[in-house]
């Protein structure tokens, strides 16, 4: 019982730690924008995050050169959701939809998406990424990487949704971007 509950800690902490230093690393550069609302009781934070760094925490954990090339490829935001009501809460991000200043509609890239393509190749890496549904009681939150397939640079609003009990409530974020490439 101890080991797994010492295991349980130290992959909490694992997560945790990795998570931390992109809050962090955005905190001391100002080339790391973040976004942060609250409505009806439901918080979200997104901090852009860079491709050295994706590609870094990524290849830190182990993971082949492939997985880390490809994730690298994607917009990674680290993402903190937070039950701020008296209220039960629940997302989904499937629901989610990122908007590009083109008028073109792209969806998250899920964790389960990527936990399917990295099975494929062998690898069983299923941390860092944010779960797709959460159910949330009041105080609750989770913090996670969500990823969506646009250029580095690329600005667009995201429209994004929860329910609180039965409700349903959209709102947007507009004018979020991408990291840019870095020289």
């Amino acid at each position: 019982m101890r080991r797994l509950l010492l295991g349980i800690c130290c992959l909490i902490s694992y997560q945790t730690s990795a998570f931390a230093d992109a809050i962090q690393s955005a905190d001391k550069n100002p080339g790391s924008p973040k976004w942060s609302t609250e409505h009806h009781g439901f918080s979200l934070t997104l901090v852009q995050l860079g491709t050295e760094y994706v590609s870094a925490v990524f290849a830190a954990r182990g993971l082949p050169k492939d997985v880390v090339d490809d994730i690298s490829t994607y917009c990674l935001f680290g993402t903190i959701i937070k039950n701020t009501s008296n209220k039960t809460l629940s997302s989904q991000l499937s629901d989610w939809r990122v908007v590009t200043t083109e008028g073109k509609e792209h969806q998250l890239k899920l964790k389960d998406e990527w936990v399917k393509q990295w099975s494929a190749k062998g690898v069983g890496f299923r941390w860092l990424l944010l779960s797709d549904k959460q159910n949330f009681d009041d105080g609750d939150w989770i913090q996670g990487f969500t990823t969506v397939a646009l250029p580095p640079g690329q600005t667009f609003d995201l429209y994004y949704s929860w329910k609180q009990q039965d409700k349903l409530f959209n709102n947007t974020i507009k004018g979020m971007s991408c990291a840019p490439v870095t020289q």
